[in-house]
């Protein structure tokens, strides 16, 4: 029985991808590579025992007390007491240490006589995440500090120390995060990293399937292979580089199974995104190596459109926030849309259709796609076809 020409396209593709060095690199051991490498730096998943520092001042019981809560955070390490030789304004440029909780002389006096107390916490938040943890801790810090010394004056009049919590706590907050609740950063930003990834890997291999077979005088051969219908090179060349696209995909379940990252149970859900989400960026792909026959310039222009994805995602920063010719830029990247619905049944464990408009959005991008590289292979079909067939009759 033959063999349809898609089928025979897809064999030859695989076929040439097996061989091909740069294509099994790209596909296969980079991914298996650097995805393990990545899940290995954020291992930890949070920032611990950020070292910091003390200048205290008043050297009192309650300075001491305040020293002991610092050191005693998880997120902090007290690994430095500044003296009179320290210079403040130069500290972070020789210490490794990210704050200094500086408590002023008169510290405890002041608490005592129940006048607004103040200690300063400098922090080096030339990383923001570090600054961000150093200012949560002192706030908390503080306000436990205050929580404290009101509770001892109210005890000392009488009052049960559960009396006394409640006037020094009027108001309690319970917040509950209920999507990655210990703000593991494992958790966040490998899967992000992970999967813009496997889109820059899909969209290149596709973006050089076209124009490479013009570079390499091939191109009559898989049309004439494909039974001269450009539908047949279209599917073919898609069915060997979405398996190639799956297999990135298993890695990436792989690396959640090996390094414990959760998931909602969202199997089919997630295996249904990324299929539409890899079908959408072959075809964009298809589509610059279809219209732009120098392969050298279509990659550049697929690097250009590709290399902003992680940042104009909203993935580091929320879409809300940017210009609105960053935020609209957004919109026509494929990963802005993946990466919504990613979250929201990865993390939240949302049902099919809350992941609809997305699907939809990933479907538009494929449509054009694969319009367009179907249009520009028939017109490059027919006028190369006109153009052996001048050559024959010259012959």
């Amino acid at each position: 029985m033959k063999k349809p020409g898609y089928i025979k396209v897809a064999d030859r593709e695989l076929r040439l991808i097996s061989e091909n060095y740069s294509s099994k690199m790209l596909l296969l051991w980079i991914p298996a590579v650097i995805f393990v490498l990545l899940a290995f730096v954020y291992q930890k998943g949070a920032i611990r025992e950020i070292a910091v520092a003390v200048l205290d001042q008043d050297d009192t019981k309650l300075s001491r007390m305040l020293s002991q809560y610092v050191d005693a955070s998880p997120d902090m390490r007290l690994t430095y007491y500044l003296g009179s030789e320290d210079n403040l304004e130069t500290f972070f440029l020789h210490h490794p240490e990210k704050a200094i909780y500086h408590i002023p002389n008169g510290f405890e006096k002041s608490v005592m006589r129940g006048e607004q107390a103040q200690f300063q916490v400098l922090t080096n938040s030339s990383n923001i995440i570090h600054g961000n943890v150093l200012q949560r801790d002192a706030l908390l810090i503080g306000a436990t500090l205050s929580a404290g010394v009101t509770m001892q004056k109210e005890v000392s009049t009488g009052l049960s120390p559960e009396q006394a919590f409640e006037l020094a706590m009027p108001i309690s907050v319970n917040a509950k995060p209920l999507f990655n609740p210990i703000y593991n950063y494992l958790y966040y930003l490998l899967p992000g990293l992970m999967t813009v990834l496997l889109q820059m890997i899909v969209f290149f291999v596709a973006t050089r399937s076209m124009n490479s077979e013009i570079l390499n005088g091939t191109y009559h051969n898989l049309m004439k292979m494909a039974d001269n219908k450009p539908i047949n090179v279209i599917l073919g060349k898609t069915i060997a580089i979405f398996l190639m696209g799956f297999a990135i995909t298993m890695y990436i379940a792989l690396v959640f199974i090996m390094f414990g990252i959760p998931f909602k149970d969202r199997e089919l859900e997630l295996l249904i995104l990324f299929s539409v989400f890899i079908l959408a960026n072959i075809f964009l792909g298809f589509m610059l190596s279809s219209t732009i026959d120098d392969e050298i310039l279509a990659l550049d222009i697929a690097f250009f459109y590709n290399s902003p994805a992680f940042v104009f995602s909203g993935f580091t920063f929320p879409l809300f926030g940017m210009p609105f010719f960053d935020s609209a830029y957004a919109e026509f990247i494929p990963y802005t849309h993946f990466l919504h619905a990613f979250f929201k049944v990865y993390q939240i464990g949302a049902p099919f259709q809350n992941m609809v408009n997305e699907l939809l959005i990933l479907g538009v991008f494929a449509a054009v796609g694969f319009v367009t590289t179907w249009l520009a292979l028939r017109l490059n079909s027919f006028g190369r076809s006109r153009m052996f067939n001048l050559k024959l009759s010259h012959a």
